[in-house]
């Protein structure tokens, strides 16, 4: 025995390595990677839940491995994932919800299949990163985004929800977010989606200014190649496209000292300091290789690289000689983060060129970079955002170790306070030098640059080659061979602190160098240029190039043993540049060892990054203040700084703003009152440029430059006053002028600025002289700051003249407040703020104020209670006089337009008002703005007490908003460009549901109270806008459907809204008097609509939790439980509170309640159906009291109108059926058990009876529901009897309609008529009115008589479609009776009997083909119930559908089935398994009794056809028997076929239909059956009877002269030459010897009515040959009969006598048809035997200009009795040949044989005029017939494609097999397919074909092209015989090979 044991671990979960599928009871399907729950365990085997599915079961171990999981888990459901929280957790879920949504997409071949396969692949590989521990932060955060982004895009395109983020990744929790913030959330998520941005929502920033961006590139280098011996210098830095550098060079030793540890510690190059234009520009990564060593390098044949040894080079060999470049452009790579792939920089050679022309060659994009490359850098690259501080902080570990930082060239975007800089940046440009000492060639020149004091001696250690390596003394430059005018391009950089800065020159010594080492050493520096770094006036050198003057050293004059410093320090009094040197200076200028060189020339380029130095005199002279004090040059130097350009002010803001404050403090001013020239006012003004200028968009990365200064760097504790004072005067001078008014318009626009510094100041004031008695708020209070403010409020008092002052004013302070309330108390602070808003007109400056007021919120007053209860209810106010719904901006603005006639006629009335418009609607989305700001601000928990700012608010604005929202939301519903999303009204419902949300029922009643005070019936209007409104969101959401949290919230505040509605609702209910009749409806009118809300609510979509992915299902229980069972039981309370009122809400309840019941919840069922019972109490109790006799009929017309609509929505199931029977029925049973009290037994009878009418409709309907729409039809009739026993014709009638509606969607128009009669019957002949209960659904008709007409109309068109004209007659034939009898319109009447006339024409005249009827039998219960009847169903199928094709409908419509091949009873295998199984075959019907009458009398063929076909109840079919007691002689080996027909009995089977078919559906049950025997003798009487029958009309047929000659001919043939069957002969042998009427003298009456048919025969034979000869045929066939014939009448005439026949010459049949046959065996065939042959008749024509002719390729099939189906892959064992004998027929299937015959006959002879054939025409020859066949191709047409054409034209199709001991074409036990037809003749050109004149009655001529043929439908694994239509198509070749015939069906089963 098994014992199974529980897990140590209660939070067990494995993920399934493998596929477990079985479907053994209680083992647990596995799919791998799912996750399951382990409960118990066993040996080898677990047990537990999959959490994929809410399935347990078992399942092996080795199936699956244990893992640690992250579980959340709520109620039921568990939300589990392995691998970790987090991120990881999220992906993880994620995928197990898209897995689903991913499968659907592949087998709906939907195209965004790929592009999920792509988003989960890289989840994974996400989730990979994520869970491997191994990611630093930035990476892991980095990660986490690109997560995010991916499952939010995802998510985007299946449709599914919406998850919003904070900035860690974690989901936004709504319960504690404002539902305006969480609204800005999901448009920011949904934003960042539509942008493809993969970033994460951020909070608010603190200001509104923008950072600069700044970037820094690391590169590893990892090896260096190239053919090279010697050491070389590496110079890496960063250039731009034209060349120029971009950062400073970083420079690496090559070949490393100490290979083997520095190639795998190699420095990253960190290139720091770039600006954001580094994305916007192309940036080539360079790297300048000069060798180190000797004039000319070392010849080598091998490739060095990093890898190699070192190179000895000697100590003379420091010459720096050009090598090459390599270089890459490396944009692309740094746009796209490779970090993991390496680069190559592709080496170029210097040969010719120098290093500079070579480096921009490449750059230029010259053919040079086009080759391939074995020689170069490799790299790492990588680029980050942030300056090296906080890459240091974010990424260390990239920049640890010895790296190199390379720093930018020039300033980066921003200059912070603390970034001191003094970097003077050197490019040695090029030179121009003379041949000295006579010399025959060109100077090796090298250039030596030094930095020298004034005395010549250098400054160690100030100059930089490089990053990564030490500063060193001097720099030398490259030399380059034999050139004179060399240009270098090479920069270094020096690096002086500011005193050396002023002292120092750089000079530049010449040498020449030889490639003699001996001479190289003798030679000393030939020349000097020096380039002074300070100007005279204390200024730096600009930023130019510089031609500087070259002074040859003239050693022999030095007066000292050091000749260079002496020249370096003599210089000094020499001019320094060109254009410095004095007139005549060609003739010579010589100082000490220096002599002017005047030919030659060297240009160097500077460039200075400093924060002390400038190179701008205007901002020396503010530096200087003192001195220009002293001077009394400060005013101007003071001016003069306003002219200087913004560049140089931002490099030294902090300098320039330290030296302003210290003149504002310092400076003593002239007089105690300010003017222009006062030192404090032009402070102020330069103050303004400069924060002005920072405030620019250009400078705006400043700004954090500014305040860093303001709160670390400024230390003035008296600027404060001097500031204060100067702002108040600025402000108070506003009126003095133009010049005035701009100051103070720029001081409004710097106040945030001004009013930092100030308050700073008083901040270091107050640290200067606080007290420990003081406390820090009173040390810095600042009561000087009063008069600022009050300053302030006069300003918003002026006139028009300050209007813009005062909208900078506004703009502006409340960005300053935030300062101030450091230094003021902010209660009082918030006062001034009012006082200056109240102070500033209502109308005036609209925007700005409501900008103001939305920045007052965002700031500290909003934040302090104190501050916030005195800005409350101005700002509420305010709202409420500016809020107003667009409709009402709309009427003013159309107001305005009127007065201003001539402008709207200028610029247009619409132009006007939609200007005005505009903005009306910006104040409107201001105010909601700010409002959201406001109920933000009061749903949070760190702002102090807010009930009373939150009633305030809501007595304020919330009627009022919710008014301007119930506005919007029909004018939304009206426009048609954006219907479901408008964020104005997305915001304003946040908003309002914020209000509500926070709302207590106390402050809803003081909000009540407040508004009935203010208006009475003020109250009940905000109620009924309040329900309009959630009923309008709830019918058409303003926010988007993937937005699952915001709807969530949505219904949950609507839940608290209801709630609050409900206790007020309650409360007046009780409070109003009875005999208040108004306001009892008035109430009672509410408190529909409330519980029509609720109902809503609770059957909305979002809330449907079985809907919804477990995790999302999970968190939403989390979040806000099942809002549907809280608005059950809410509205549960609300129905038992109503007491004596609940009679009036029934039965406009029954509906909102049935569809809250129908909700897909046990507990809420539970809560609801019992109302249902309390309504029939109610109302049963109500009408004993009125009326003395309880009924419950208003509440059950209800109910089951009610479950109708619903159901037929979509809505209820089995489970709410089985409730609702169980509750109601218990409830409704009287006992002492009963909850609800004993029951009266009259209401306990009509609620039981109520309750089982309403299961029975609800399984009804149910059962139509689920059906498919092929068996609709069947189950409607269902529902329309239970509507018509319980007298419902308005339910009735609307079903009748839908009926008919199908039928016409499947072109059944028959049906479709015979169902519109139900709808007639219910109505009368008369003018009565008509109710509306039986009211056309879609025609509109008042009275009786007039829709009834309408219904017959429709119903002879439909019947007139159908082709059944004999039921059309009948409907015409009533309507003349009633128009004769009532409304004796005549022209109706002529309308009618022409239509009549038309009707009884088609009968004659258009082709008819019979409807084939099939029994069906579904066995197995895996059919539904409906149709598991056990004697089956009979189907009309189309006109002359064969049974093959029946079974391939049949199996379409249920591919699982199997087809039985016997029609034995099946065994309990059979009927009692799961599977499917069809029973199939054909079926006669039997002419009704009414019309049986007409078989005896003369009539024509196609009338009586209609009804053998048509209003039939009873078909009959049958099965050969073979009793060998029957055979002749007692042998049963006859091999003449004799003994066959004497033994062959026929088991009949006889079936009833519920209706006649057609009827009003197209497939009845059967509801009778019986079985009976018919003797051989009997069958040979039928088929004797039936064969006169149809060779009488076959002669009258062929009497015409239109018809063709053909069937008369195989007839005659089949019954003259019988070669097969053996003729009479056989009958005489079985049933005219001797020995079969002695053992059957009972027979004698059949034998003597054979005997008769035998010889009445012979008189139709011969007048058939008198007809046949008549018709010119061929002449020896005729002659062949006529000798047979004559053979025939003498065995006749001496056997069975003679007979006289008289034939009604009038009696022909009206075809004008033309019919051939052609055997394919060769053999003449009788057209009779359908069931014998397969054969094509294929029939041709002239054409005519006024008719077109059609071929018809016709397949005749016959109906076998045989048991078994002969399998489609076996071929035909033996041929066997039958003729058109009538000896082998039998009359059981002549009903439809005839018929079918007959109706080929006309089908094909109607194609043809009577003048397309020629009797002249007629050939005797015969020949064999050709014909043109397709296969059948593999794919199968579409059902309804199929039964159209077959509607439409004829097909039938043939079979032949052997014979068997059961065969007999006389029965219609057929279920077998046909075999493989035989191979096709070659195919032969259309126009080679001759038909003789037995098969055309043509002449031998060669036809024309044949047009219009007809499409024959075969089955599967048949051919396709296809004539040729119209020359649309050319004709196959000969040689053309037939289709490989389709697969054979699988699914036909051998019972």
């Amino acid at each position: 025995m098994t014992v199974w044991q529980k897990l140590e671990n209660e939070e067990s979960y494995a993920v399934a390595l493998y596929n477990y599928g079985t479907s053994t009871t209680n083992h647990l399907q596995l799919e791998v990677g799912e996750l399951v729950h382990l409960e118990r365990e066993c040996k080898h085997w677990y047990y537990g839940k999959s959490l994929r599915r809410d399935s347990r079961g078992i399942f092996p171990k080795s199936y699956v491995v244990i893992r640690e999981c992250h579980v959340d888990r709520c109620g039921q459901t568990v939300v589990a994932s392995a691998g970790g929280g987090g991120v990881v957790h999220d992906i993880a879920i994620t995928l197990r919800e898209w897995l689903q949504h991913w499968k659907a997409l592949y087998t709906k071949n939907d195209e965004r299949f790929k592009f999920m396969e792509v988003s989960m692949r890289a989840l994974l590989e996400l989730r990979a990163q994520a869970a491997s521990g191994a990611l630093p932060q930035d990476q892991l955060r980095r990660v986490a985004r690109t997560a995010v982004f991916t499952i939010d895009k995802g998510n985007r395109t299946l449709g599914m929800e919406l998850a919003v983020r904070t900035m860690s990744g974690q989901l936004v929790d709504p319960l504690t977010t404002s539902t305006f913030k969480l609204n800005a959330l999901h448009d920011e998520a949904n934003s960042r989606i539509d942008k493809n941005m993969e970033t994460t929502p951020s909070s608010r920033p603190t200001s509104q200014t923008p950072t600069a961006r700044t970037y820094t590139v690391v590169a590893n280098v990892k090896n260096f190649v190239c053919r090279m011996s010697d050491v070389a210098e590496l110079s890496l830095a960063l250039h731009d496209s034209a060349g120029n550098k971009i950062t400073e060079s970083v420079l690496l030793k090559w070949p490393p000292q100490n290979l083997a540890v520095d190639l795998f510690t190699a420095p990253s190059l960190v290139f720091t300091d770039l600006g954001s234009d580094i994305k916007k520009e192309k940036i080539f990564l360079v790297c300048q290789v000069v060798r180190i060593g000797s004039m000319e390098p070392q010849n080598v044949d091998h490739r060095r690289s990093t890898i190699t040894g070192v190179v000895q080079t000697s100590s003379a060999a420091t010459l720096r000689r050009p090598f090459g470049v390599a270089l890459a452009d490396v944009t692309l790579h740094l746009a796209n983060q490779h970090a993991d792939k390496e680069i190559q920089l592709p080496f170029y050679p210097c040969d010719k060129d120098n290093m500079d022309s070579l480096l921009k060659k490449v750059i230029s994009n010259r053919d040079l970079k086009d080759q391939k490359h074995t020689q170069g850098l490799w790299v790492y690259l990588q680029m980050f955002e942030g300056d090296l501080k906080q890459i240091r902080q974010e990424n260390p570990h990239i920049v640890v170790g010895n790296s190199a930082f390379a720093r930018k060239m020039g300033f980066p975007e921003v200059i912070l306070p603390g970034d001191a800089r003094n970097d003077l940046y050197v490019t040695l440009v090029s030179g121009a030098f003379s041949r000295g000492g006579g010399k025959s060639s060109e100077r090796n020149i090298e250039l030596v640059a030094r930095v020298v004091d004034k005395n010549g001696q250098i400054i160690p250690g100030v100059i930089s080659i490089g990053a990564g390596v030490p500063l060193v003394n001097e720099y030398t430059s490259i030399v380059y061979y034999h050139d004179d005018r060399p240009r270098w391009q090479e920069v270094f950089k020096v690096c002086l602190n500011i005193e050396e800065f002023k002292e120092a020159h750089i000079v530049f010594l010449c040498r020449h160098r030889s490639s003699n080492e001996a001479k190289d050493r003798s030679e000393r520096h030939f020349a000097l240029a020096y380039l002074r770094l300070m100007q005279r006036e204390g200024t730096t050198t600009p930023d130019t190039n510089h031609q500087l003057a070259v002074y040859k050293i003239e050693h022999k004059r030095s007066q000292s043993s050091d000749a260079e410093a002496e020249a370096a320090a003599a210089c000094l009094g020499l001019p320094s540049r060109r254009d410095e040197l004095p007139a005549g200076a060609d003739r010579g200028l010589t100082r000490g060892p220096l002599c002017l060189v005047h030919r030659d020339t060297l240009v160097v380029a500077t460039r200075l990054c400093s924060t002390k130095l400038t190179q701008r005199e205007e901002i020396l002279g503010v530096l200087k203040w003192s001195t220009h004090h002293a001077e009394g040059t400060l005013r101007a130097a003071l001016a003069r700084l306003l002219r200087v350009p913004n560049d140089e002010l931002v490099k030294f803001l902090q300098d320039i703003l330290d030296a302003l404050f210290s003149i504002l403090t310092q400076v003593e001013e002239e007089c105690s009152e300010y003017t222009e020239q006062s030192y404090a006012v032009l402070v102020l003004d330069c103050l303004l440029v400069v924060i002005l200028l920072v405030a620019d968009h250009k400078y705006q990365h400043f700004q954090p430059v500014l305040h860093v200064y303001i709160e670390q760097s400024f230390c003035d504790a008296l600027a404060y006053e001097k500031l204060i004072s100067i702002m108040v005067w600025a402000i108070r001078s506003a009126e003095n002028g133009e010049l005035a008014s701009k100051r103070l318009l720029q001081c409004m626009k710097c106040l945030e600025s001004l009013v930092r510094v100030l308050v700073r100041s008083r901040q270091l004031r107050a640290a200067l002289g606080s007290s420990a008695g003081r406390s820090e708020h009173s040390a810095t209070y600042c009561p000087q700051l009063e008069s600022l403010l009050e300053a302030l409020v006069w300003l918003m008092r002026c006139g028009d003249h300050a209007l813009t002052c005062q909208g900078s004013a506004l703009k502006y302070l409340p960005h300053a407040i935030p300062h101030m309330i450091k230094i003021y108390p902010d209660t009082k602070l918030s006062e001034f703020t009012v006082w200056a808003l109240e102070a500033l007109p209502l109308g005036r400056l609209s925007n700005q104020r409501l900008h103001a007021l939305l920045e007052l919120v965002r700031g500290p007053l909003g934040t302090s209670s104190g501050a916030r209860a005195v800005l409350l209810p101005h700002l509420a106010s305010t709202l409420r006089a500016l809020l107003r719904a667009p409709a009402e901006w709309e009427r003013e603005a159309a107001i305005k337009s009127r007065s201003f006639s001539k402008a709207a006629r200028l610029l247009g009335a619409d132009t006007a008002r939609l200007v005005d418009h505009t903005q009306h609607q910006q104040f409107v989305e201001l105010c909601v703005e700010t409002l959201g700001e406001v109920v933000t601000l009061l749903g949070r928990d760190d702002v102090g007490p807010v009930e009373a700012d939150r009633g305030i608010l809501a007595r304020s604005l919330l009627p009022t908003v919710l008014k301007i929202a119930v506005t919007m939301m029909p004018e939304r519903a009206r426009e048609d460009g954006i219907p479901n999303d408008d964020p104005l009204l997305r915001k304003l419902i946040c908003v309002l549901l914020d209000m509500v949300r926070q709302m207590s029922e106390e402050q809803y009643t003081m909000v009540m109270k407040s508004v009935e005070a203010e208006s009475t019936g003020r109250s009940e209007s905000l109620v009924a806008d309040a329900l309009a409104l959630m009923t309008s969101l709830l019918q058409r959401p303003v926010f988007r459907p993937h937005w699952a949290d915001m709807l969530h919230l949505q219904h949950y505040v609507m839940m608290h809204a209801l709630r609050l509605l409900a206790r007020m609702l309650r409360d007046n209910l009780a409070a109003v008097k009875p005999t208040d009749t108004d306001s009892m409806n008035s109430i009672h009118s509410t408190l529909s609509e409330w519980f029509s809300t609720v109902g809503l609510v609770a059957s909305s979509s979002p809330l449907q939790l079985e809907s919804l992915p477990a995790a999302r299902k999970h968190r939403a229980l989390m979040l806000y439980g099942d809002i549907r069972r809280s608005a059950a039981t809410l509205a549960a309370e609300m129905w038992h509170s109503l007491g004596d009122h609940k009679r009036y809400f029934i039965p406009q309840l029954v509906g909102t309640f049935l569809e809250v019941s129908f909700l897909n919840d046990d507990e809420v069922r539970n809560i609801i159906i019992p109302l249902f019972f309390d309504m029939m109490q109610t109302e049963f109790n109500h009408t004993q009291e009125t009326y003395g006799e309880g009924n419950l009929r208003t509440f059950e017309n209800e109910l089951i109108d009610k479950l109708d609509v619903l159901a037929e929505a979509g809505r209820g199931d089995a489970a709410w059926r089985a409730r609702f029977v169980s509750i109601c029925g218990a409830l409704c049973a009287a006992g002492p058990a009963n909850p609800a009290g004993p029951v009266s037994p009259a209401l306990r009878t009509a609620g039981a009876t109520l309750v089982a009418a309403a299961a029975r409709q609800l399984d009804a309907l149910l059962q139509y529901r689920a059906a498919p729409t092929s068996h609709r039809m069947y189950l409607i009739t269902s529902v329309l009897k239970f509507y018509e026993q319980i007298e419902r014709p308005h339910m009735y009638i609307r079903y009748v309609h839908r009926l008919c509606a199908m039928h016409r969607a499947a072109q059944q128009c028959a049906e479709a008529g015979l169902t519109l009669q139900l709808h007639a019957k219910l109505l009368e002949w008369a003018h009565t009115p008509l109710p509306p209960r039986l009211r056309h659904p879609a025609a509109r008709h008042h009275t009786h008589l007039a829709l009834k007409i309408y219904l017959y109309e429709e119903m002879a068109r439909l019947l007139e479609s159908g082709r059944q004209w004999e039921a059309a007659v009948e409907v015409v034939k009533e309507l003349v009776q009633v128009h004769e009898q009532t409304a004796l319109d005549y022209t109706a009447l002529a309308d009618l009997h022409e239509s009549l006339a038309s009707l009884y024409r088609a009968t004659l005249h258009q082709t008819r083909l019979p409807n084939s009827y099939f029994r069906v039998r579904y066995l197995g219960k895996g059919f539904p119930p409906h149709l598991l009847n056990s004697k089956g169903f009979v189907y009309r199928g189309n006109e002359c559908d064969m049974l093959h094709n029946f079974k391939e409908r049949m199996l379409d419509e249920w591919p699982e089935a199997e087809v039985l091949l016997k029609l034995d009873e099946p065994g309990e295998d059979i009927t009692e398994s799961d599977g499917q199984y069809l029973q199939i075959n054909a079926v006669t019907p039997v002419i009704s009794e009414k019309w049986s009458h007409l078989a005896d009398k003369q009539i024509d063929e196609r009338i009586l056809q209609y009804y053998e076909n048509n209003n039939v109840n009873k078909f009959i079919y049958s099965r050969p028997v073979h009793r060998n007691e029957d055979a002749i002689n007692g042998s049963s080996n006859d091999v003449s076929g004799a003994n066959e027909f004497a033994t062959r009995w026929l088991e009949r089977t006889e079936i009833e239909i519920s209706d006649p078919l057609p009827g009003i559906l197209r497939w009845f049950p059967v509801v009778a059956s019986r079985t009976y025997l018919i003797s051989p003798l009997e069958v040979a009487v039928e088929t004797m009877s039936n064969t006169n029958r149809q060779l009488k009309r076959v002669i009258l047929e062929t009497k015409s002269p239109n018809v063709i000659l053909h069937p008369l001919t195989m007839r005659l043939q089949g019954i003259l030459d019988p070669r097969v069957q053996g003729g009479l002969v056989n009958y005489e042998r079985a049933f005219f010897a001797p020995q079969y009427a002695a053992r059957h003298p009972e027979r004698a009456p059949l034998l003597q009515r054979l005997r008769d048919l035998v010889a009445e025969q012979l008189p139709l034979l011969k007048w058939g040959l008198e007809v046949h000869a008549s018709r010119e045929p061929d002449k020896k066939m005729h002659a062949l009969l006529v000798e047979r014939f004559h053979d025939h009448q003498q065995k006749v005439q001496q056997g069975f006598g003679l007979r006289t026949l008289e034939f009604d010459a009038t009696s022909e049949a009206s075809s004008d048809v033309q019919l051939r046959v052609n055997s394919r065996d060769s053999t003449d065939v009788d057209t009779r035997s359908l069931t014998n042959n397969r054969i094509s008749d294929i029939s041709t024509g002239t054409d005519t200009p006024s008719k077109s002719k059609f071929i018809s390729a016709i397949n005749w099939t016959r109906n076998s009795s045989s048991g078994t189906l002969t399998p489609r892959h076996k071929k035909r064992s033996r041929k066997v040949k039958y003729d058109g004998s009538q000896w082998y027929t039998t009359a059981t299937t002549n009903g439809v044989n005839n018929a079918i015959n007959s109706a080929i006959n006309t089908a094909i002879a109607s194609a043809f005029n009577s003048n397309s054939i020629s009797s002249s025409s007629l050939d005797t020859t015969v020949s064999p017939l050709r014909e043109l066949r397709q296969e059948l191709v593999t794919e199968r047409p579409l059902r309804a494609d199929v039964e159209r054409r077959l509607s439409q034209r004829t097909s039938f199709v043939t079979s032949s097999e052997p014979p068997s001991n059961r065969d007999s074409l006389g029965t219609t036990d057929s279920n077998q397919d046909e075999e493989e037809p035989p191979p096709l003749p070659i195919k032969q050109s259309h126009r080679s074909l001759d038909l003789d004149s037995e098969n055309n009655n043509l002449e031998p001529n060669p036809l024309p092209t044949r047009y219009n043929y007809d499409l024959v439908l075969s089955p599967r694994n048949s051919y396709l015989y296809q004539s040729k239509r119209r020359n649309t198509c050319d004709l196959p070749p000969a040689n053309e090979k037939a289709p490989t015939p389709p697969p054979k069906k699988r699914n036909q089963s051998n019972a």
